[in-house]
C-alpha cells in the first residue's frame, strides 16, 4: 500500500470508528518541500497542529475551517450541518477536539504501511499542540526536507468540503536508528563468558583488634569470642571497597543464610530466622580453615593460645554491659519451630562465596 492510499484509508477509517462519520477522500497530492515551502502551503485562518515525533522530530497538520467545523459539529450535535462557518478566532479547545482524528489517523497510517520502506519515517508521530500561525510553525520546523500530503475530503455526503494537510519530516536514517535501538538490548559478543567470571565477596561478621603475636598463632579450629551484636551486623564486602550490603546472620534449610536489611529494596526472606541464643548458645563462632579463602599457614611449633591471651598488650577498657535479656549459657537451646532445622556453626562448613 502506498503512503497516499494508506493516508486516505486511515482518515476514512478513523472518522468512521470514532463518530460513525462518512469521511470521503477525493484525492491526495504529495510533494517534497523545504521549510520555506511548507510555510507557503499554510493558508491563513486555518487550524495548525504541531506533531511530536520520535527523537524530537516535529511534523505539522493543517485542517481548514470547513472541515474543523464539521468535526466539531459531529462531536457536539452528533451530526454535520450546512450552517455558515463562523469567522472567529481558533482556540485551544478546537485543537483538542481535532486530536482524536489526528492521533487515530497517524496510528493507522503507521500500521497500514507495515513492510513499506517509508514506514519508519511516518512512525511514532502524535498530536502535540496548537500553533498560532504559519510564521511560528516555520520557526519550529528544523528538518532539511518535508513530505507534504494534501488531502481533499468531504464530510457526511458532501455537507462539508475542505482540505487536510499533513507534513512530516523526511528522515532517511529513521530505519537505521530503529535498528540500532533494537540491537541495544541484544547480548554482547562476550556477555556469556563475562557472566561466568568468578566474583569474590566476603561476609564480615565484625572487626576485632588482637595482638600480632596472638594473630600469628591462629589455626583452623580456634575459637574467637565475638560480641553479641555481631550476628545482626553482617556486611558483604567485595575486594577492598566499601560494604555493598548488610543484614542478619541466621539459617535456612539447615544452611547458613543472611537476611538482607540494606540496601533498600533487598529481597525479603520468608523462611523464619532463629534468635541468637538458638544459633549458638555459647556465644562463640568457629572459624573454619577456609573461612576467608586464604591458604593454611605452615605448622607452627608454638602451642595454641587461649582466649585470655588475646587481651595481652591491650590497654584497659571500661566494663561493657550487654542487654542479653533471658539469655543463659547454661540454658538448653530453644526448641525449633516447625520448618526450622538445627543450626550448628561448629559443624557446618563456612563457605563465604556461596552464602
Amino acid at each position: 500500500m502506498s503512503p497516499a492510499k494508506a493516508l486516505r484509508r486511515a482518515l476514512s477509517r478513523t472518522a468512521d470508528v470514532l463518530w460513525d462519520l462518512a469521511l470521503v477522500t477525493h484525492g491526495v497530492s504529495q510533494e517534497m518541500a523545504d521549510q520555506d515551502g511548507v510555510v507557503e502551503m499554510l493558508p491563513s485562518g486555518t487550524l495548525l497542529l504541531l506533531l511530536d515525533g520520535p527523537g524530537g522530530a516535529l511534523g505539522l497538520a493543517m485542517i481548514d475551517r470547513e472541515i474543523m467545523t464539521g468535526l466539531i459539529e459531529v462531536q457536539t450535535l452528533l451530526q454535520v450541518t450546512q450552517m455558515p462557518v463562523e469567522d472567529r478566532p481558533i482556540t485551544q479547545t478546537d485543537a483538542a477536539m481535532m486530536a482524536p482524528l489526528v492521533d487515530g489517523t497517524l496510528d493507522r497510517l503507521e500500521r497500514y504501511l507495515e513492510g513499506h520502506p517509508l514506514r519508519p519515517q511516518f512512525a511514532g508521530f502524535r498530536f502535540g499542540a496548537m500553533v498560532e500561525d504559519a510564521r511560528t510553525a516555520g520557526l519550529l520546523l528544523d528538518a532539511a526536507g518535508y513530505r507534504a500530503f494534501n488531502v481533499s475530503v468531504d464530510l457526511a455526503l458532501g455537507r462539508r468540503k475542505g482540505t487536510i494537510l499533513l507534513v512530516l519530516p523526511d528522515r532517511p536514517d529513521a530505519g537505521k536508528a530503529d535498528a540500532e535501538d533494537g540491537d541495544a538490548g541484544a547480548p554482547g559478543p562476550h556477555e556469556r563468558k563475562m557472566k561466568l567470571l568468578p566474583v569474590r565477596m566476603d561476609a564480615v561478621l565484625c572487626s576485632l583488634t588482637i595482638p600480632l603475636s596472638a594473630a600469628q598463632r591462629l589455626r583452623a579450629g580456634d575459637l574467637i569470642p565475638l560480641p553479641p551484636e555481631a550476628l545482626d551486623s553482617v556486611e558483604f564486602v567485595a575486594g577492598a571497597g566499601p560494604a555493598v550490603a548488610g543484614g542478619r546472620l541466621g539459617q535456612m534449610n539447615g544452611m547458613r543464610a543472611v537476611r538482607l536489611s540494606w540496601p533498600q529494596g533487598a529481597g525479603n526472606v520468608s523462611a523464619p530466622m532463629r534468635e541468637v541464643s538458638e544459633l549458638e548458645p555459647g556465644g562463640m563462632v568457629e572459624l573454619a580453615a577456609a573461612a576467608v579463602s586464604r591458604p593454611e599457614p605452615e605448622p607452627d611449633p608454638e602451642p595454641e593460645f587461649s582466649a585470655s591471651e588475646m587481651t595481652e598488650d591491650l590497654p584497659d577498657l571500661p566494663p561493657m554491659e550487654f542487654d542479653t535479656g533471658d539469655f543463659s549459657f547454661d540454658a538448653e537451646p530453644a526448641e525449633a519451630e516447625a520448618g526450622d532445622f538445627d543450626f550448628d556453626f561448629s559443624a557446618a562448613p563456612l563457605d563465604v562465596e556461596e552464602s
